[in-house]
């Protein structure tokens, strides 16, 4: 979910957190600098679950799952039309002949909302002949169950890329707005709050600055202490 940039600035954040953290005694009176600390520690909570997710996410996962949910149905679905279809035949129901007249290899050449539709049409259509088509043709309430069950996955994992993608619309959203938080947070609090210890706790302040330095907000020039 982070980009490499965002990472690095991430990861800085955390060296300027941990650079304020290491002693925090030069601030222990400053309670407007602990309020920064404390901030700035919610801002890189609120982005670590971000980074382990991208550590998490693999390629390719989720076409796999979602060619194996097609097969899957078509498998399935091939299986059920077939005895549908020879029940068809026998009761001489051209209608239900052709919701049925499918094999394997065909369903699995059906677009993804097209395979959905020729089984939901079989499955709407198999009620009414429930009673002949469980007697003679072992249609079981199991076998439609699980004709039911991999229609479902199968829609599932179709509308899954879409949601994924809105759902990265909005982390990325968020985090531009975290990031931009950040800096101003950064630039308009810490370095100012700052000034004061560049001569009351020299060796403090040296070492914020230099783990200030790595981390800017976008577009600015990396900061130097500029912003006492």
């Amino acid at each position: 979910m982070l980009t490499a940039k965002q990472d690095n600035r991430l990861a800085a954040a955390e060296t300027l957190l941990a650079a304020l953290r290491q002693d925090p005694t030069p601030y222990a009176q400053d309670k407007a600098l602990q309020r920064v600390v404390t901030r700035l520690d919610e801002i890189i909570a609120g982005m670590l679950p971000l980074r382990q997710q991208a550590q998490r996410s693999g390629g390719g996962g989720a076409g796999t799952e979602k060619q194996a949910a097609r097969e899957q149905l078509a498998r399935v679905a091939s299986e059920v039309a077939g005895d549908v279809f020879a029940y068809a035949t026998a009761q001489k129901l051209p209608t239900l002949q052709a919701l049925a007249d499918y094999n394997e290899s065909e369903l699995l050449k059906l677009r993804g909302s097209r395979l959905s539709d020729v089984v939901t049409a079989l499955l709407a259509e198999l009620p009414t002949h429930k009673a002949t088509l469980e007697d003679d043709y072992d249609l079981s309430k199991a076998r439609l169950q699980e004709l039911q069950d991999a229609l479902t996955a199968f829609d599932t994992q179709k509308t899954a890329p879409r949601a994924a993608q809105i759902d990265g619309k909005t982390a990325r959203a968020s985090l531009r707005t975290e990031f931009a938080e950040l800096g101003t947070l950064l630039q308009d609090q810490l370095m100012r709050l700052l000034r004061k210890y560049q001569r009351r706790a020299p060796e403090f302040y040296a070492r914020i600055i230099a783990a200030r330095q790595t981390v800017d907000r976008p577009g600015s020039a990396t900061s130097n202490g500029s912003g006492q």
